[in-house]
């Protein structure tokens, strides 16, 4: 198994949904390596990676959409790896809303209910509810095409949150909205998965959605976990240089391991210097490590004590995005650093000027 995850015994009472060992293969072509990961009861969990990393195939298995090659899924620790899909009652969201346009929009959310042939008086009931929650009830007896692309995709959350299942998966469902949005609705579905409580599986290549959304983000890349964790987890202690690119925006200072100091920091010899940070190289033997470091743990000037890492830079540009100021530096072996600055700060620094800049030891952390 190539995850940071648990073993196959039993399933705890904590555990949803426990993937052991999925795959899956098209002839010569890897769509996912062997995986295994447990989903907690009511956790948020986010399947985050670039496009080919898996996340979606590793979905469409959850859902039964797509047979595995080889592996076991479980859920509430029965055998569900080759039940059928219309019998696994989970909710599915995607990108595309798939509302039927000449339903209104109660009619479309209560569709699940009719299907599942609930009585009329509960149907209506539900469907009332659950329209208040997605603060649509006064676009009750609208059609699809009489409201926005948000509502729209609030009316397709509500059609999946009505008949209360048990685990829902959405794939990519804020891809199509623009920004402002994609953020606000974001909120929404945090909000509604806390209130019904819902096993819920993500799949997103955007990482700030992850980070806002989730219990848990599982990294992926390459058909494959590369790590799993909380989004604090994730962020601050990154354990290649892959989730640590990914995840925001890091500065990476690629060299070669220098042993020790003497307080048991990890040293890492670079073009720019010798630096020592916290170790969190999952493969400390590897021909490639990197010390990196967030660009808000960077300050401007030199090191005033112990326990912090100095270099020298040229200020390259200075970008103002109205939250910072970011001040782009280069190396003498033309890589960059860069660096947060409040916008109001005030500075006398003129582009290319020599400066130094530093950070805390504990805020850079070696990766591979």
């Amino acid at each position: 198994m190539n995850t940071p995850a648990t073993s196959a015994a039993a399933a705890s009472p904590a555990v949803k949904i426990r993937i052991d060992g999925l795959s899956k293969t098209y002839g010569t072509f890897t769509a996912l390596e062997p995986t295994t990961l447990d989903v907690q009861r009511g956790e948020f969990l986010t399947l985050l990676g670039p496009s080919g990393s898996g996340k979606t195939t590793l979905l469409q298995m959850v859902s039964g959409l797509t047979p595995a090659t080889s592996g076991r899924l479980a859920v509430d620790g029965e055998d569900w790896t080759h039940r059928p899909v219309h019998d696994r009652n989970m909710g599915l969201v995607f990108q595309h809303y798939a509302l039927f346009p000449h339903m209104t929009v109660e009619e479309n959310v209560a569709f699940p209910l009719r299907m599942r042939k609930q009585p009329a008086e509960q149907i209506k009931r539900a469907v009332a509810e659950t329209l208040e929650k997605v603060q649509l009830d006064r676009f009750a007896h609208r059609f699809p095409r009489e409201l926005s692309g948000g509502q729209q995709q609030r009316v397709a959350l509500a059609r999946c949150f009505v008949f209360r299942p048990e685990i829902i998966l959405m794939d990519e469902p804020l891809g199509a909205l623009d920004k402002a949005l994609r953020e606000t609705m974001q909120l929404e579905i945090r909000r509604l998965h806390r209130e019904f409580g819902t096993t819920l599986i993500y799949v997103t290549h955007d990482q700030e959605e992850a980070l806002v959304m989730s219990d848990r983000i599982c990294v992926m890349n390459h058909a494959k976990v590369e790590q799993l964790g909380t989004p604090t987890q994730i962020y601050s202690d990154p354990e290649t240089i892959f989730a640590a690119t990914f995840i925001g925006h890091s500065n990476l200072l690629e060299g070669t391991l220098a042993g020790t100091d003497a307080a048991g920091n990890t040293l890492i010899k670079t073009p720019a210097g010798t630096f020592a940070g916290r170790m969190g190289a999952r493969d400390a033997g590897a021909e490639k490590h990197a010390l990196i470091v967030r660009p808000e743990r960077v300050s401007l000037g030199a090191a005033t004590g112990p326990g912090m890492n100095e270099l020298r830079a040229t200020l390259r540009d200075v970008v103002y995005i109205g939250s910072d100021n970011r001040l782009m530096l280069t190396l003498p072996d033309g890589s960059e650093v860069t660096l947060r600055q409040d916008p109001g700060a005030e500075t006398d620094m003129a582009i290319g000027q020599e400066i130094a800049v530093h950070w805390p030891i504990a805020a850079g952390r070696v990766v591979s």
